[in-house]
């Protein structure tokens, strides 16, 4: 069975929004899915893949040069080459293996300085454009801009770009300047796919195994082992064991099984969840290790004597079994049910293939190829085999080649790829990650970036599983990251942080990036999302807002913003307009009414400076009665509501204000200005420039004439700040 070409969207684009729900497939497919799928008739939700797939690369240790090549197996093509440790410490690394997120981890074995060993990761980058310093697109550029399909490297200047390999021989300086990354660290390597260099216990490193929570196990020739975080590149503590065995080669099986080759009292079996184990004879092998997709058994090579055996979970010999060489190093199991043994830099030129049940199917000849160290099956099940003395790699077709044993095509070579003078590629171990990524780590994760629209945008929920089929059965679990930047670019440089279910959290920046990773239990049964919905932390309250021009007993002539909840900009205005109510006649010209609110969009962060605003405005005035006669100049009343910097954060400030031009009444000057003035009448109370505060609102009143039987109001502003229904005492500031 041939295993699928990993999913990677030809482009990822963020997505623009500050509520944003993806639940179909469409949705989906906006992100990046990692061993996860919506195939029917499971359509509109996640779930792991039956089978899951692997990064479409080989990633092969060019040992005599310190370095480690990475080739898209499609192709051939060399995309990247990178030193495996710093200038001054110990390089000459042999094995590679691959974790869930596409990234490569190799050891170091000439590393002992201290009694200690090293680890070196590099990271994987999809898409982007080949651009200068500048940014500017050039093919022979230094740096890959943005956007990406898929990226962990990291950009470690932050500059928006990622500075890294073009190929072979582009290897970029890790100068180790003063020592600084002697004890761990990549802060003085060039190249920005380089994520991690750790220090680890076991000198002379060569074990490297990820397991199903995406952790490291490594080991050394003084057979000590121990995990490192996946996340961090870290040492776990309280992790470090050692039987007196183990220590070269090493994978993990799908109960969670160490299993490390070689050194001391042999093959290490380590129970990795009970922290027990044992050392096994050289019965069961003493070099390369392989591990069988579809029954977990392992396979392990004798390195003389012609010799593979087959192992059950337990370490039970099953049986021992000829390859066609007298020697043998790696070894790696397909899912058809082939076993592919590199035949080893004692003299051998060929691949042995032999069935599961131990039929030998014959040899796939390595035209120009001589000293096969290290095999492994890539994303289209074709096998890779290294070749330490003609500095190259070559890809094997298992459906070629004469029929052999069995009835079975014996495979031949179908891609030879030089990895350049001096490379020396000793490498035997799981260099695609196919162990991994097919049978070991049930794990797949879907990932999408989303834009904010402003910088620093406020991100508060993310919401995921509220429809029928979003289902979490015992034993598995879908865990939720943010991370959050003001660039696209700049998203890599970001630490992901867990986030609840529908639990508010803090996040500032343009752009969120969220990851969904969905787990399996050891029955594999596979959690299932459903929806998830990522929304900007809205603000806990709203701006209210009105003005008025002239209200003479309930008759409102020009009034902006008539609901008043929620503030919005609007404009109204009325040319003239004579009116009778009660005892009173009003005439009125040039009647103006404008609210305001800023920011437009409700949605942008609080900032100091936003506001609602009322503003009323009338050219004339006159009232009349039998007994008094009231003429008004230019009236103005204006109120506001405005975030401003408090010791606590941002918090509202009301101001209103409003002024009279000039007053006669009864053809008698009365200076008013802005000042508050009540003046009795006969026929009631004429108050100017009132304002009041209350709740949270603020009302600017220019002119009022409160009588027996009638009201009439020139010039009223109105500005506030509301809760909503879930924050009863909040307020658009917050």
């Amino acid at each position: 069975m041939a295993l699928p070409l990993i999913a990677i969207p030809a482009a990822a684009a963020p997505v623009p929004g500050t509520d944003v729900l993806y639940t179909l497939d469409e949705d989906f497919d906006q992100g990046v899915l990692q061993d996860v799928n919506h195939d029917a008739p499971n359509n509109d939700q996640l779930q792991l893949d039956r089978t899951t797939t692997f990064f479409p690369y080989v990633n092969v240790a060019a040992s005599a040069r310190g370095t480690m090549v990475r080739i898209d197996v499609d192709t051939g093509e060399i995309v990247g080459e990178w030193l495996s440790a710093p200038d001054g410490r110990g390089r000459n690394p042999s094995r590679t293996t691959v974790d869930r997120l596409g990234n490569t981890w190799l050891s170091n074995r000439n590393e002992a300085e201290g009694g200690r060993g090293s680890v070196t990761r590099v990271g994987v980058i999809v898409g982007g454009t080949r651009v200068d310093g500048a940014g500017t697109p050039d093919p022979n550029g230094d740096y890959l801009a943005g956007p990406f399909s898929y990226n962990t490297c990291v950009d470690r200047d932050l500059d928006g770009l990622i500075a890294t390999s073009r190929g072979l021989g582009d290897i970029r300086p890790w100068t180790n300047a003063g020592g600084v990354d002697n004890d761990g660290g990549v802060e003085t390597a060039a190249d920005e796919c380089l994520i991690n260099y750790t220090r680890v216990a076991g000198n002379n490193t060569r074990t490297v195994a990820v397991d199903a929570q995406n952790d490291l196990w490594t080991g050394g020739s003084d057979t000590q082992h121990e995990k490192l975080d996946g996340e961090t590149g870290d040492v776990i503590p309280g992790t470090l064991f050692s039987l007196g065995c183990g220590g070269y080669g090493g994978l993990i099986d799908p109960a969670g099984t160490l299993w490390s080759a070689r050194y001391g009292a042999n093959l290490l079996r380590y129970e990795t969840g009970t922290g027990t184990g044992a050392c096994l004879d050289t019965s069961h092998g003493d070099y390369g290790l392989g591990l069988d997709p579809n029954t977990g058994e392992i396979w392990h090579t004798n390195v003389a004597g012609n010799r593979v055996a087959k192992l059950a979970p337990d370490g039970t010999v099953l049986g021992a079994f000829q390859h066609g060489f007298s020697g043998a190093q790696g070894v790696a199991v397909d899912g058809d049910g082939n076993v592919w043994v590199a035949h080893s830099l004692n003299g051998g030129t060929t691949v042995g293939h032999l069935r599961t049940d131990g039929t030998f199917v014959g040899n796939v000849a390595l035209p120009g190829g001589s000293g096969p160290t290290g095999v492994a099956v890539d994303s289209n099940g074709k096998v890779w085999v290294t070749n330490i003395y003609t500095d190259n790699a070559q890809r094997i077709d298992p459906a070629a080649g004469p029929i052999g044993g069995g009835g079975f095509p014996v495979g031949a070579v179908d891609l030879t790829v030089d990895l350049g003078a001096g490379a020396g590629p000793y490498n035997y171990s799981d260099m695609t990650g196919s162990v991994l990524g097919e049978v070991t780590a049930p794990v797949g994760t879907w990932s999408v970036v989303q834009d904010g629209g402003y910088a620093n945008q406020l991100w508060g929920t993310v919401t995921w599983n509220t429809e029928p089929q979003g289902s979490v059965p015992p034993g598995t679990s879908i865990t939720v990251e943010v991370r959050t930047a003001n660039s696209e670019a700049d998203l890599a440089a970001q630490p992901f942080t867990a986030v609840g279910n529908d639990v508010q959290f803090t996040a500032t920046g343009r752009y969120i990036e969220v990851r969904a990773t969905l787990r399996a239990n050891s029955a594999g049964d596979s959690p299932v999302l459903s929806d998830l919905r990522i929304r900007t932390r809205e603000r806990s309250g709203v701006f209210s807002c009105q003005a008025t021009a002239l209200n003479l007993a309930g008759i409102v002539v020009a009034r902006a913003n008539p609901p008043d909840v929620p503030c919005v900009d609007d404009h109204e205005q009325v040319a003239n307009v004579n009116l009778n109510a009660g005892i009173l006649n009003v005439r009125a010209n040039a009647l103006t009414a404008t609210t305001t609110q800023t920011p437009d969009d409700p949605l942008v962060p609080p900032a100091a400076g936003d506001a609602s605003t009322g503003f009323a405005r009338v050219e004339y005035t006159r009232i009349a009665s039998l007994l008094v006669t009231i003429e008004v100049g230019v009236i103005e009343a204006r109120a506001a509501a405005t975030c401003v910097d408090g010791p606590d954060g941002l918090r509202p400030e009301f101001t209103g204000s409003s002024q009279i031009a000039s007053l006669k009444i009864n053809g008698v000057a009365v200076t008013v200005g802005s000042a508050p003035l009540t003046i009795p009448l006969v026929i009631g109370t004429l108050s100017l420039n009132s304002q009041t505060v209350s709740g949270g609102t603020i009302t600017q009143r220019a002119l009022a004439l409160d009588t027996l039987l009638t009201d009439v109001v020139v010039g009223e502003a109105k500005a506030n700040v509301e809760g909503k229904p879930e924050t009863p005492s909040g307020n658009p500031c917050r």
